[in-house]
């Protein structure tokens, strides 16, 4: 049984890393009032190719930093297609068509069939002092991937920034649009931040999936983890704690899908692989019925036609706020 606790810890901490990058950069976008992106899958793959180029050219660092840059940009296309007044869900689907394609696409080019694929070095890993000299369950501590800690870092100062800092106040003022501009703040600006933040994280996660495993990408190999990722916010109701540990659940899910493959857990290896994404869509389900019970949903009014990438949000529906808001009379 420890054995088996052991090899599921391990597997929960490789697959933590992007589904937490991912939601923070999720968390942002919605804490701000931007709306919710159905483009990340898309934007964690071209994060995915961009980090494997970046670290077989200049190492695995560089290779975080090319996927950041890309997805970066990735959040600019959603910061101008909401601007101009096109519905969330259209530009999300979009991007993520367009990341899947272009992905798949380059992947062709770069190594045509009959050629080897391209390998990058990898992050690298950690002992944790202390955890990793735990009896029985130390193993997956002696060699925690670099990835992690990064997730968990920025975590940690997101976490600080919105709850201290006048930027991380006002950007969560930034939800609701008519209360911030009685207070003098450009809700608009702060829109546009967040997406750009929640590009940068979702490039990080992207490179993070394949250089904290294998090096090596492969079309498609995010796996659905776009569409998991809104499941993690969503149970972590938009605070970083709870995206860190719905990452953690999620991952657990999906290790326990790998550990079936080779152990005989009582139902059909195919059954638990179906556990994580069953389990996102109760999810979403239940919250988007919760949603239109709520008496107080507030939507704002569309936006007077085109308008530059800084007028983003303005006709996006309001989001629910993350636990740790808290209506201030200024900001």
């Amino acid at each position: 049984m420890t054995e088996f606790l052991v090899l599921l810890l391990g597997s929960a901490l490789v697959s933590a890393s992007p589904l937490i990058l991912a939601g923070l950069g999720e968390m942002l976008l919605e804490r701000s009032g931007a709306g919710f992106n159905l483009g990340i899958e898309g934007m964690l793959l071209l994060g995915a190719l961009a980090g494997v180029l970046g670290s077989a050219f200049a190492g695995p660092w560089f290779g975080m930093l090319v996927g950041m840059a890309v997805g970066t940009c990735c959040g600019f296309v959603y910061a101008a297609g909401t601007a101009y007044g096109v519905d969330v869900v259209l530009v999300g689907i979009a991007i993520s068509i367009l990341g899947t394609g272009t992905s798949s696409y380059a992947f062709q080019i770069i190594a045509p069939a009959g050629h080897a694929n391209i390998s990058a070095p990898l992050l690298p890993t950690v002992r944790i002092p202390g955890l990793a000299d735990l009896p029985g369950l130390g193993a997956p501590f002696r060699a925690v991937g670099a990835g992690l800690l990064f997730a968990l870092g920025a975590a940690t100062v997101i976490a600080w920034t919105l709850r201290s800092t006048r930027f991380g106040l006002r950007l969560r003022a930034a939800a609701d649009l008519g209360a911030a501009t009685l207070r003098g703040i450009s809700a608009q600006k702060y829109r546009l931040v967040a997406a750009l933040l929640a590009g940068a994280l979702t490039g990080a996660a992207g490179a993070v999936l394949v250089l904290g495993t294998i090096g090596i990408f492969t079309p498609l190999m995010s796996g659905g983890r776009g569409f998991l990722v809104l499941a993690v916010v969503i149970i972590g109701r938009r605070t970083t704690g709870g995206v860190v540990a719905g990452a953690l659940l999620f991952a657990g899910l999906d290790g326990l899908a790998l550990l079936a493959q080779t152990r005989d857990l009582g139902l059909p290896s195919e059954a638990y692989h179906t556990l994580p994404y069953l389990t996102a869509l109760v999810v979403l389900c239940t919250h988007a019925r919760w949603l239109t019970r709520r008496p107080d949903k507030v939507v704002q009014p569309a936006g007077p036609g085109p308008a530059s990438v800084a007028g983003l949000g303005q006709n996006q529906t309001e989001l629910p706020l993350g636990d740790d808001d808290v209506r201030r009379p200024t900001v």
